[in-house]
């Protein structure tokens, strides 16, 4: 691996989600505050205690003020009046963080309403961490909460997706993503240029089934459409680890 290559999986480690999950863990693991709540006991009545009427915004269908960010016009003091009036106690926030992907070192849109999350920071589009602690202090003067948005089980081809898709430590086992030999390749679909990857058909994933790599076709495939996703599993270019 060249120089070149090394700084550029320690940025892309830097950028990821699992390493910036780590960081965080460290502020808990062997710590009193990591078990102040018991587990595995839902309490949907203490949320609803807490504030009764809530109001979901989704960040991508707000309209701002010219040159304003949708954290700042959630944080409008006008706004919380006319919330308050009509009892409103509490803000869902919709999917605030940053979303898309990673090609190369650039950044690439959200192509899933801001739901394919590949980091842990505030999306720039969207406003700042300032914004948001000051939307927190907005909602309190107004006898509000404001709760974050949680996305679990799948990311954007963020800077995660790129460690695994390079074989990079324990980055792979975040996805269900397998690497096959280079003598069965030929097994695999062309992949057109510009493009990071291409769905398999059912008979390629019935193939890679029978030679156990995967576990084959789903039950159902989420977000189908024929001749453009016909299975839930796909195939990237080679990717060197």
């Amino acid at each position: 691996m060249t120089a070149a290559e090394k700084n550029q999986v320690t940025w892309l480690v830097e950028q990821s989600m699992l390493h910036a999950a780590r960081q965080r863990a460290k502020l808990y693991s062997g710590q009193g505050r990591m078990w102040q709540q018991p587990y595995a006991h839902t309490r949907p009545r203490d949320a609803s205690a807490l504030a009764s009427v809530w109001f979901t915004a989704y960040p991508a269908s707000i309209i701002t003020r010219e040159d304003g960010t949708v954290l700042e016009a959630l944080g409008d003091e006008t706004l919380w009046h006319a919330l308050s009036k009509i009892g409103i106690q509490g803000i869902h926030n919709g999917p605030l963080k940053r979303s898309g992907g990673l090609k190369g070192g650039e950044f690439t849109p959200t192509i899933d309403g801001n739901f394919d999350r590949i980091s842990f920071d505030i999306d720039p589009q969207l406003g700042t961490d300032a914004q948001l602690h000051a939307l927190t202090r907005m909602a309190a003067a107004h006898n509000a909460v404001i709760i974050d948005d949680v996305i679990p089980s799948h990311t954007g081809k963020g800077a995660d997706f790129r460690l695994a898709e390079m074989a990079y430590e324990d980055y792979p086992g975040l996805y269900h993503m397998v690497e096959i030999r280079e003598e069965d390749w030929p097994l695999l679909p062309e992949i057109a240029e510009g493009r990071d990857a291409q769905n398999l058909s059912p008979p390629q994933v019935d193939i890679l089934r029978d030679k156990h790599y995967i576990v084959g076709q789903l039950q159902r495939v989420i977000f189908f459409e024929p001749g453009v996703k016909e299975t839930d599993w796909s195939a990237t270019p080679v990717v060197v680890g």
